[in-house]
């Protein structure tokens, strides 16, 4: 092609992709800016935000990209910018590095629910294509220090437009950071990187930090004659204000209705992502002391537990134990070989199948067992039921959500919440069959919330300092049978299910619920106890 042959510099060649980079990658930062500024009132500084961050981006990729690096990175640069801005855009999904996490530890099935023909067309019109060009693009050879010069030059005058763009609205910039400093996330390609860089940083200090054994006292004493069994189910994506047993309107939970069930009401997440708040959830640190770099270098609660003489199994079809069971028995039921009610996603029925059978081979032991649901994880969450459960409709049947109404998204979304509800009553069911030889309860807790189009906001994963209640707003229930009522003051426990309660009572709650005593334990924190 006759376009190819001719031949720009490599200087143009980053100007050029900077400016496309900047005008295809950043229109949901811009839409929100302009809720905030708008754009009759506010259009020179608006324009002024283009040009800030053009210039930060290019003079940023001036000082990476040379004769071998510059068609690698900017083409890197380009499919990136690609998927991003197709997550933001639709899902209003944004990226810093707690999300890429949470992107790393994502299976392949999970992320196959975000594919569509609009993900296709995004990769293909803002990262095939233009990537194509940068690659076909012939670059003048230009001498060392011309070359210097040139490049030098043109840096010297980005800086200088960064500088006076900056300064000519001093005052909108001051209140636009202290003011809102949640619009920085929607920056795209440039916060995305910045997050990268923590994101490596904190998995170099996760793997460079040893491994600290603590709760080593912990010894189990019994409370009764009866072997203990608790199921401790996490929820996935499930959000408190869509169950009927805490007064939603529709019937989400016609069979726990019928159960002498105990809904904390009030019960709020560590995080806004399986990543985040699985690990936090078991950990003794808290929401707020909370890390990856601590909190996966340290005995989580399943640790003590089993220490203390109890079988401990996880039982996963989710996505990963997020190192919680790292070193505790793990079967995965995410595959048919394990898990026999697969059609075809496996479904959390199936973790129940052979579970007896484990039961039964632990003789008088105390078990703790822990299932990973699937439970209501979007956005295709029409993929998360089986048919003879799409009881409320319409619904959304596809994964771009935005392409649906509300009430189709919403009437999905809690067909999930009742074929979890069908799935706790079969647990329940369970644990009614062995509650003659064992004292047995069921603690279930959602590890996040989910976003179903308020505020124009879909799924999960927002940064928590601006994360929606309806993402950190999660379901949890308890039922205990009628020795394990006995044991703990009922009454008390549901004197504490409509208090405000968290994530951070789980380390505790489930040593009271075991019997195990350890210098760890903080009763204040038990939600078992007054």
């Amino acid at each position: 092609m006759q376009f190819f042959s001719k031949k720009i510099s490599q200087v143009y060649l980053v100007l050029l992709v900077g400016a496309f980079l900047t005008l295809t990658g950043n229109f949901t930062f811009f839409e929100k800016t302009m809720q905030i500024y708008p754009f009759v009132e506010n259009s020179l500084f608006v324009i002024s935000l283009s040009l800030f961050l053009f210039s930060f981006l290019t003079s940023i990729l001036l000082l990476v990209c040379f004769r071998w690096s510059i068609k690698p990175i900017l083409i890197f640069l380009l499919l990136l910018s690609s998927v991003l801005a197709y997550s933001t855009n639709n899902y209003g999904i944004v990226f810093d590095h707690n999300m890429i996490t949470n992107t790393f530890e994502t299976d392949a099935s999970e992320l196959g629910d975000l594919m569509s023909i609009q993900f296709i067309l995004y990769l293909f019109f803002l990262g095939l294509l233009p990537s194509y060009f940068v690659w076909k693009i012939k670059l003048t050879k230009i001498p060392l220090m011309p070359q210097f010069w040139q490049r030098f030059k043109v840096f010297v005058t980005l800086v200088v437009v960064f500088i006076v763009v900056v300064l000519s609205f001093s005052k909108h910039y001051s209140s636009f950071a202290r003011e809102n400093r949640d619009l920085r996330l929607y920056i795209t390609p440039s916060y995305f990187l910045y997050s990268s860089i923590k994101f490596v940083d904190s998995k170099i200090e996760t793997s460079a930090k040893p491994f600290e054994v603590i709760g080593e006292d912990a010894v189990i004493n019994k409370k009764s004659d009866k072997r203990r069994l608790v199921i401790f189910v996490i929820g996935e994506t499930a959000r408190r204000d869509h169950m009927s047993l805490n007064g939603y309107s529709l019937k989400t939970n016609p069979l726990l209705e019928k159960e002498d069930i105990i809904s904390f009401s009030n019960m709020t997440s560590c995080g806004t992502d399986t990543a985040w708040s699985v690990p936090c959830m078991f950990s003794l640190l808290g929401r707020d002391s909370y890390s990856h770099a601590k909190g996966k270098n340290m005995s989580n609660v399943l640790d003590l537990v089993s220490h203390a003489g109890a079988s401990v199994v996880w039982l996963e079809n989710n996505s990963s134990s997020k190192s919680v069971a790292d070193r505790i028995e793990f079967l995965d039921l995410r595959s048919s070989q394990n898990n026999p009610i697969c059609d075809p996603e496996c479904r959390d029925e199936g973790m129940l199948v052979n579970l007896q059978n484990y039961i039964e081979e632990q003789d008088k032991k105390d078990i703790l067992i822990v299932m990973h649901t699937m439970g209501s994880h979007g956005p295709a969450y029409y993929k998360r039921y089986p048919k003879e459960f799409e009881v409320f409709k319409p619904v959304c049947k596809t994964n771009q959500l935005n392409e649906c109404s509300d009430n189709e998204i919403s009437n999905a979304y809690d067909n999930t919440i009742l074929y979890t509800d069908y799935f706790l009553s079969k647990v329940i069911e369970l644990l009614k069959d062995n509650s003659k030889d064992s004292d047995t309860a069921m603690l279930y807790v959602s590890d996040h919330g989910e976003s179903l189009g308020e505020g124009g906001l879909y799924l999960h994963g927002m940064p928590y300092f601006m994360a929606p209640d309806e993402q950190k707003d999660v379901a949890a229930f308890m039922w205990l049978d009628e020795s394990m009522s006995k044991l703990f003051d009922k009454n008390i426990v549901m004197e504490n299910s409509v208090l405000p309660q968290s994530h951070d009572s789980l380390f505790h709650t489930i040593l009271g619920l075991m019997d195990v005593e350890t210098e760890l334990y903080q009763k204040n924190l038990d939600l078992m106890v007054k």
